[in-house]
């Protein structure tokens, strides 16, 4: 319930619908209480409210609006705001942070479970479900080592931070354990799991933060923390300079057990050490440019993490690692770990972020309660709305814009999306329920040919993003080990656009315009089984061009959200974003009338017209 707020419903331990809130709002990195992804998420699952057993809230927030405060001049000044916020049409939109709010409680000698407003949290229509809390960075680790599929692995949590459990991570709180349990603020666990068990061997506090540090590089390059860390992530692979290497290393370092991160500073500028940070990175930034900024971060980051996870996979003897938490957004660090010779296979949960810890919690229940759980891959994360034909043509013809439209055939849909991908265009494709996480996966995509390297200038333009972030291609499964070095130790993860690979010398120039300064690209591996109509119109566009790539990015413009719903493509089309829409099996235009008319003959032959 902070930033990435996010709602998961889970039925007997596995997930049946995920959505982050931003999607729904229209407002990116929506923070507070995601109540509409909530009902979303309860409409896909085909239950009520009133149907709900669990209520499990990962830590850090809690809604404002389901608690009393402990005084009576507290409790009236927020009566007063709930009141605005009400008339403001906006009553979820505070949230509290659960530690402070505890001790809060415990200052003053008032009972927790006093303070709920139960009949708030029954009236809202949860009449049978029971409130719950889970530990943040365990419940990290849950969606890791959960959907990985792994028996045995090392579990590696990293964020900024997040409120845990000094004791009884592994368990639900209700409101009476939660007030006599003690927390901290963690940005890093290590864990074993093993025998049906995450056990966390060491953690690190927000002092060493990696992801605090990360965060506050992107800020003093003038971009935002938490949304533009892959900015700095993609301007790395410029800066060579080596200069501010161990001035940034004296920000965030690996403890000489190599177990926690640690960091020098002392406030000597500030008496809160994240404010010594941020002086000290500015001061030591100046004159620099923000290619070298971002490559030394890039570089200090690797340099702790990647030693930490070599000297624990020693220690330990596990070879297999499962990684969740925003850190893991970032997708060459993840190489690095990938790439490590006592590392086997890696896998990084799609939603890395604060909005993966809904999955997590969803799970939370079946796990406590003895329910048969275990490790199991998912093949997909299409775990959003969807739209049928009947819906989208309804949409179509209520439109104050007369789109030009029409239903491709079943047998000619592939391959004449292909042909225009092959021949230039710019498609916007809708279809299937929407992915959860931050990358699009062939349902809310935008795609293009994959050769042009001017494309990173015109197209970004085009979609109002930084010229210099690299876009991405989604590969035929089967040919991917051909394509990118060591692809064996990630086939997994790299379905969901996690991580990136070296590029293959001989196709680096038949793919430029997803290939990044510094020979990487970070593919999507689409297999028929996980996506089938997806797939299908890469195989086509194989059989036209040769290569099984195309170039893939998420169907939305710098600062929104990826497209939830058929009006935000649409918008997108009308804006000149996109040359055309592929929405479930309508074409979609606004002018050209001869692609609108044109049939594929190779798929669509007289008999069948006929």
């Amino acid at each position: 319930m902070e930033h990435d707020a996010s709602a998961a419903v889970a039925r007997d331990g596995e997930l049946v619908a995920a959505i982050s809130e931003e999607r729904l709002s229209r407002k990116k990195g929506q923070w507070g209480y995601p109540w509409r992804a909530i009902d979303a998420c309860l409409k896909l699952a085909g239950i009520t409210r009133e149907q709900v057993d669990y209520f499990v809230v990962a830590l850090n927030k809690v809604p404002a609006h389901y608690f009393s405060r402990p005084t009576w001049a507290k409790e009236t000044r927020e009566a007063v705001y709930r009141a605005k916020r009400d008339l403001q049409g906006r009553p979820h939109e505070i949230t509290l942070s659960v530690n402070e709010f505890v001790d809060e409680v415990k200052r003053h000698k008032r009972l927790l479970v006093d303070l709920f407003r139960e009949e708030v949290f029954r009236k809202e229509g949860f009449k049978n479900a029971k409130l719950v809390f889970t530990d943040h960075h365990h419940t990290h680790a849950v969606t890791a080592w959960y959907y990985s599929g792994f028996d045995d692995a090392l579990v590696l949590t990293i964020d900024c931070v997040g409120a845990s459990f000094v004791n009884d991570y592994e368990k639900l709180h209700d409101l009476v354990s939660l007030q006599h349990a003690h927390f901290m603020p963690l940005s890093h666990s290590i864990s074993c799991a093993q025998n049906g068990r995450i056990i966390r061997e060491s953690q690190s506090d927000l002092s060493g933060s990696p992801g605090n540090f990360y965060g506050i590089v992107t800020q003093s390059l003038g971009f935002i923390s938490p949304r533009h860390e892959g900015k700095v992530t993609g301007l790395a692979a410029w800066g060579t300079d080596t200069t501010l290497d161990a001035p940034f290393q004296q920000v965030l370092q690996l403890s000489p057990s190599k177990t926690y991160f640690q960091t020098v500073l002392t406030s000597r500028v500030s008496p809160n050490l994240s404010e010594e940070k941020h002086h000290f990175i500015k001061s030591v930034i100046k004159g620099h440019t923000r290619e070298n900024v971002a490559g030394a971060a890039q570089r200090t980051l690797e340099k702790a993490v990647v030693e930490h996870v070599r000297e624990v996979a020693k220690r330990t003897g596990l070879r297999k690692i499962a990684c969740a938490g925003g850190v893991f957004g970032n997708v060459k660090l993840n190489q690095h770990i990938m790439e490590l010779p006592g590392i086997d296979e890696i896998f990084v949960f799609p939603a890395m972020s604060d909005a993966g810890l809904a999955a997590g919690a969803a799970l939370m229940p079946a796990i406590t309660t003895g329910l048969p759980v275990k490790p199991a891959r998912i093949s997909n994360v299409y775990l959003g709305p969807g739209y049928t034909n009947h819906e989208i043509k309804r949409i179509l013809d209520k439109s104050k814009t007369k789109f030009k439209y029409r239903q491709l055939l079943p047998e000619e849909r592939a391959r004449q999306v292909a042909q225009l991908v092959a021949d230039g265009k710019i498609v916007g494709l809708f279809q299937g329920r929407m992915e959860f996480g931050p990358r699009a996966l062939g349902n809310r995509t935008i795609l293009a040919n994959p050769t042009d390297p001017q494309i990173n200038d015109w197209l970004n333009k085009r979609l109002s993003r930084s010229e210099f972030m690299p876009f991405a291609p989604s590969v035929l499964a089967e040919a991917c080990p051909g394509i990118f070095e060591n692809f064996e130790k990630s086939s997994y993860t790299a379905k969901f656009m996690t991580i990136t690979y070296t590029v293959k010398e001989k196709w680096r120039s038949r793919m430029a315009a997803v290939v990044h300064i510094d020979g990487t690209a970070r593919p999507q591996a689409v297999s028929r089984e996980d996506n089938p109509r997806y797939y299908d119109i890469i195989k086509e566009y194989e059989k036209i061009t040769g290569s099984p790539v195309v170039l893939n990015t998420s169907f939305n413009v710098h600062e929104e959200p990826i497209i939830c719903k058929p009006e935000e493509a649409m918008r997108a089309l009308e804006e000149g974003r996109v040359d055309l829409l592929v929405i479930e099996d309508f074409l979609v235009n606004l002018h050209d009338e001869a692609v609108m008319n044109s049939r594929d003959e190779a798929a669509v032959s007289p008999e069948k017209e006929a």
